[in-house]
């Protein structure tokens, strides 16, 4: 159970690094 929830919780911290990662680089091409 404990290692399900670490899973879990590092999956949405990558996924939200990734999507920073990604609009960090969108708006930078925007400028």
């Amino acid at each position: 159970m404990y290692i399900l929830i670490s899973y879990i919780l590092f999956i949405s911290i990558f996924t939200g690094l990734a999507l920073s990662l990604y609009f960090g680089l969108q708006s930078i091409k925007l400028i």
